[in-house]
């Protein structure tokens, strides 16, 4: 995975572009049930109009995680679209940001691991707690089909009460 000097990497218009296959991402492996499959990705570079270098990263694919409420596998689709905005130093990008709480800043730097900026971006893009719209819910009919631990206590109250 190639390391770029961001700045001059959007001033030339940069553009790369390609697939990582999910085994390779360390940190996101942990939160999936399977690494089968790839992140397809591109990263864009530019200046804006206030000649302030910029990225853009898309990353699309879909992993398999797992749902909170029933713990079963549940594809999870995603695109992730992101413009950085980037600044010399960590100050001024937090000046940026007060300015305009919309633009996404990054500090400039000169070996920038493409790898981790993708993988970055995946990661704020997972859901903390994914869930099924509906899930399939066996477990509540074997809940039906238990007697209430409780109805035990209901028998010891009335007979108390006598």
């Amino acid at each position: 995975m190639p390391v770029i000097h961001s700045a001059d990497f959007a001033r030339e218009g940069g553009v790369l572009e390609g697939a990582l296959p999910l085994a390779d991402l360390a940190r996101v492996r942990d939160r999936l049930v399977g690494t089968e499959g790839n992140m397809v990705w591109r990263l864009k570079g530019g200046v804006d109009k206030l000649e302030r270098p910029w990225l853009e990263v898309s990353l699309t694919g879909e992993l398999v995680l797992t749902c909170q409420r029933c713990l079963q596998p549940m594809p999870w689709p995603f695109v992730v679209d992101t413009r950085f905005t980037q600044f010399a130093d960590e100050a001024t990008a937090d000046d940026a940001e007060m300015l305009d709480p919309d633009v996404d800043t990054l500090v400039i730097d000169p070996a920038m691991s493409v790898e981790t900026l993708l993988e970055d971006e995946l990661l704020l893009a997972l859901p903390f707690a994914p869930t099924h719209a509906v899930c399939d819910a066996p477990q509540e009919q074997n809940l039906q089909d238990k007697p209430n631990p409780f109805a035990v206590l209901a028998g010891l109250k009335t007979r108390k009460a006598e």
